[in-house]
């Protein structure tokens, strides 16, 4: 017997035993009792399809395309790589309807941080929330709205993923990136050393000048090297 026709069996035989009472009488109290059953055996029965449903998203979900480029500070180079929220929506709103899931977000703001918060609800009625919280910016350059808007849209994205345990990579990106820029660093250190003129001292950095301050700071102290050399 499967799940479906024994759930179906249970409510049938719950809504039986409630026709029965009203027919010969039955007491408020046995009515309210029975109701009471029906209630939590609706909610188990509902938590129980929102749970397949999860799983038969996450079984269909398309793997995450990463459409989004931020640039490094050359304007040239890729930093990295990432799914917007729109980008995630539209990827899995197919599956998502087709597990009976649907969502939607509130917030919560206090001095100091936004709070984004995901519920998924399935067809059957129950729901489960995700939050995800994240410190509001402290950027002269972008006004209260911006900064409201940079953040809400950032978590919202990350509750929207935890909900559901889409995986993007995302959490990685900034990490995984400033490892491959230290590692390119250490690289170029015996080639900065080696380096006699400003001219190629400067394609150099003009070629890697997105590699942050740390490579900044080399390149000023060879170019201070170079010049007190040229001196003697």
């Amino acid at each position: 017997m499967s799940k479906e026709i024994a759930v179906n069996k249970e409510t049938k035989e719950v809504e039986g035993l409630i026709g029965q009472a009203i027919s010969k009488g039955a007491s408020i109290e046995t009515l309210e009792k029975l109701l009471a059953m029906r209630k939590e055996l609706k909610a188990e029965q509902a938590r129980e399809a929102y749970t397949e449903a999860i799983a038969t998203f996450q079984s269909e979900c398309p793997v995450i395309k990463k459409d989004k480029s931020v640039m490094n500070k050359d304007g040239k180079s890729i930093r990295y790589k990432y799914a917007p929220l729109d980008s995630i929506v539209s990827q899995v709103k197919k599956p998502l309807a087709e597990a009976g899931l649907s969502y939607s977000f509130d917030e919560k703001k206090d001095d100091k941080t936004i709070t984004a918060i995901c519920k998924i609800t399935h067809k059957l009625g129950h729901s489960e929330i995700s939050s995800f919280q994240i410190p509001i910016g402290a950027e002269e350059y972008m006004s209260d709205p911006q900064k409201h808007g940079a953040r809400i849209t950032f978590a919202k994205r990350y509750a929207f993923c935890n909900a559901l345990g889409i995986l993007t990579g995302d959490e990685d990106s900034d990490a995984t990136e400033d490892k491959k820029s230290n590692e390119k660093i250490e690289a170029l250190k015996p080639k900065i050393a080696e380096i006699s003129t400003l001219e190629d001292l400067k394609k150099l950095y003009e070629d890697n000048k997105g590699l942050g301050k740390e490579f900044a700071s080399l390149i000023t102290a060879q170019k201070k090297f170079i010049i007190e050399a040229n001196k003697e």
